[in-house]
This record gives structure tokens, sequence and C-alpha cells, in this order.
């Protein structure tokens, strides 16, 4: 049995949602699993797991980040944050943005497979976080996204601008933002894409 098969295995209680099939091939995939494991061991804490990006819509290649929403119980948003060590458990490293809004930070981190998880760990709370596009619930119950206030889906030219501002207000890691520039590179070669998009 392949080691992507035994992780898929392990994936048996999470719902299910189109495209998985496509993710499962991906090298981001075990880290979904593990995560989402540690993330399950805490149900006191954590109420579900949202998917976001171009993963939750059944795309992403090798080089795709993970970006979830790890959604805590109401009042249980200290505990979920006390806990995001756990969740990177193994990271080569990891950068917190706690940001500005309660209830709501991001805990990102790089795996040893040199691939970038992004965590946000949120309680619903009114008007604190906004969900843009269709997020998959692949833990929880469906109505999850439901609790955040729903945006339509951001422009490609929003988020390259939301990334310019975070870089031009050096809120990035030295480390993080290296690897955004190698991913932009890598994309450039292997895409043939001269601005190095990305399709997460």
């Amino acid at each position: 049995m392949s080691a992507l098969a035994s992780f898929s295995e392990t994936m048996s209680g999470v719902n299910d949602w189109p495209g998985r099939s496509h993710v499962e091939t991906l090298r981001i995939w075990p880290e979904l699993v593990q995560t989402l494991e540690r993330i399950e061991a805490r149900p006191e804490v954590f109420s579900g797991v949202l998917l976001l990006g171009s993963l939750s819509r059944g795309e992403g290649d090798a080089l795709s980040d993970l970006d979830l929403i790890a959604v805590t119980r109401a009042g249980k948003w200290p505990n979920g944050w006390e806990a995001r060590h756990l969740l990177s458990a193994g990271a080569l490293v990891s950068f917190d943005r706690p940001g500005d809004r309660p209830g709501v930070a991001a805990h990102n981190w790089l795996t040893p497979a040199l691939a970038k998880v992004e965590c946000l760990i949120a309680e619903p709370l009114e008007g604190e976080l906004r969900l843009y596009g269709d997020p998959v619930v692949i833990h929880g119950t469906q109505d999850l996204p439901d609790k955040f206030e729903r945006k339509p889906p951001l422009a490609r030219e929003e988020i390259d601008a939301y990334v310019a501002e975070l870089r031009e207000q050096n809120t990035i890691p030295d480390i993080e933002r290296a690897y955004g520039d190698l991913i932009r590179l890598l994309r450039r070669a292997v895409r043939g894409d001269p601005a190095g998009n990305r399709s997460d």
C-alpha cells in the first residue's frame, strides 16, 4: 500500500468535496491529513475546519499552499490559539500573524518538505472575519461557513494588492518572504508563466 493510500484511509471520517481525488495526489496531502487529525483531537476547542484556495476547488499543483481555517467553539479562541504549535508540530519553522481583530489570527508554517500551510484560527464572532468565495467544510457541519460573514471571491488583482501591501508594511518574516519569492520563480520555470502567478 502506498503512503498516499494509507493517508487517504485515515480521511474516511472527514467530509468529502469535489476534486478531493486530485488533491490526494499532491505532496501537501499528508500535511493536510496530519493537521486535521491534530484539530480533530481537540473537539472541546475546535468545531470544524474550512479548506480555502485552489485545493478547495479541487485544483492546485506541487507548489500549492494549504489554506485552512481552524474554527474554534464559542469562547474557546484563546485555547485554540494556545494550541497552535500542536497543529504545526514537526514544522521546520512557523510564523504568527496575530492581526488586530479579536478571535482571529494566523499561524503559518513550512513543512520539512518545504510546503507552506496557512492556518487561520478563528472564532465565529460577528463582523470579525469575512469568508470570500466558497470554502469547503472538510470537518464539521455543512453550515459552518455561514457562521461567518460571506463575501464573493476576491479577484486575482485584489489578492496581489493585499500581498504587496503586506510586503510594503514589512509584516512578512524574511523566511516567509524568501519562500514566496522561490515559489514565484519555480512557477515561472515550471509553467512558463513570466509573472509567476499562483493558482492558490
